[in-house]
């Protein structure tokens, strides 16, 4: 297996950091265009694996299309073609053909859509035989992934009819859902939230340019080498206070291990503020489920004690997120306790371990971007399957490298 030593990045570096563009926002917008009478620009679209792919299989009119990795690729292209009735055979890697399909393919059944299965119910591969949408109302799961409520979202303007989507309990990941109402309103497309339910009224999208925004999910790690390495300072160019991504959050969280931010033109200046921090953190992240890798590892490396709740979406990624973290973490002498929805970090990593451990990072962009910070404690890392960050930030190693000698 491929491996990366990163090397031990040093006090007092600061330099220019260049985030990639956001790849939640490149794929909303992707099947945006794709429902529109009219094509049109976007400006900035991310890089990112699952967003190449997601294009890629947009403009593919084959019957036979594999989704690569990517969990919004697949869900995100099932209800697009069932939303332009198109048949055609769906698949994607081992691991994303494991992942849970069930509530959208019971939604997209209950609007008029049939499927054939080619080896388990509810499973890719699977194919799309026939599609004739009318719009109902839905009751669907909520706390398994708001992808679900995101790709129904996306499609449900062209439905006859439009869409009434009930949520059974409060949904996991709400700024997501968020995200994708408020760009549904940039292309002129209404959405309303009532309670418990969601209400898309038949409607058109509009054709308009649109300029895609810093993955502020990605900032996490810049944010974190700051918070672990007191005397190092980076430029995230181009990069605002985005209010379209609920990771924007971070300002927040992270003046908690003593990291500030200030606007200068068009970037942000992430700095540490040099104070002390907490001896305990207590963190609800079920409306942002990306950052618990991020802040588990960089509470690891402070030494806080650190209950991250509201995980359990986190089961159901690329990896099992909470056993990997707690696997790693634990490697360098930290104790973790897990459960299906929290992590408990306790302890300091102990940096006399750093160099002699290989981090595995299980085929997950967050686990090895994550598990790389650990170089702002002056030491090298060695981390396996480097390559997987591709999937959202293809750029990363070559950025960490700036703050290196």
């Amino acid at each position: 297996m491929k491996s990366i030593l990163v090397p031990a990045i040093n006090a007092g570096f600061k330099a220019d950091i260049i985030l990639p563009s956001s790849k939640s926002v490149s794929n909303r917008v992707l099947i945006i265009r794709a429902l529109c009478d009219e094509n049109f620009e976007i400006h900035h679209l991310s890089d990112a694996d699952d967003t190449s792919v997601l294009q890629q299989i947009i403009d593919d009119d084959s019957d036979d299309i594999f989704c690569g990795a990517g969990g919004t690729t697949l869900r995100f292209f099932l209800a697009l073609c069932a939303a332009k009735n198109r048949s055609v055979k769906i698949s994607g890697t081992d691991r994303l053909n494991k992942r849970p399909l069930k509530p959208l393919i019971d939604a997209l059944v209950d609007l008029g859509c049939e499927f054939e299965y080619f080896h388990q119910p509810y499973f890719p591969p699977l194919r799309i035989v026939t599609s004739k949408l009318t719009g109902r109302e839905l009751m669907i799961k909520a706390d398994v992934s708001s992808q679900f409520i995101t790709a129904l979202m996306l499609i449900a303007p062209t439905i006859e009819n439009g869409l009434t989507i009930h949520l059974d309990k409060p949904p996991v990941s709400f700024s997501y859902i968020q995200m994708t109402a408020s760009l549904m309103e940039y292309f002129d497309v209404k959405v309303i939230f009532s309670e418990d339910k969601i209400i898309v009224p038949p409607q058109t999208y509009t054709s308009k340019s649109f300029s895609v925004p810093a993955d502020w999910s990605n900032a996490a790690y810049w944010f974190g080498i700051v918070a672990i390495n007191p005397a190092v300072e980076v430029l995230l160019k181009n990069t605002s206070a985005d209010h379209l991504q609920g990771d924007v959050i971070l300002l927040d969280w992270m003046k908690l291990f003593g990291v500030n931010a200030e606007v200068i033109g068009n970037d942000l200046r992430v700095y540490n503020e040099h104070i002390s921090v907490p001896s305990f953190l207590h963190l609800n992240l079920m409306n942002h489920p990306d950052l618990a890798q991020p802040l588990a590892v960089v509470a690891a490396a402070l030494g806080v004690d650190c209950l991250l709740e509201g995980l359990s979406t986190l089961k159901l990624k690329e990896t099992d997120r909470i056993s990997a973290v707690k696997t790693e973490l634990e490697k360098v002498g930290v104790s973790v306790d897990a459960t299906d929805n929290s992590l408990h970090v306790r302890g300091k990593i102990n940096r006399d371990l750093l160099s002699n451990v290989v981090f595995d990072s299980y085929d997950d962009h967050r686990m090895a971007m994550s598990m790389a910070m650990l170089a702002a404690m002056n030491t090298s890392i060695t981390i396996n399957d480097p390559e997987v960050v591709n999937k959202s930030y293809p750029g990363f190693f070559s950025e960490l490298l700036k703050l290196s000698d």
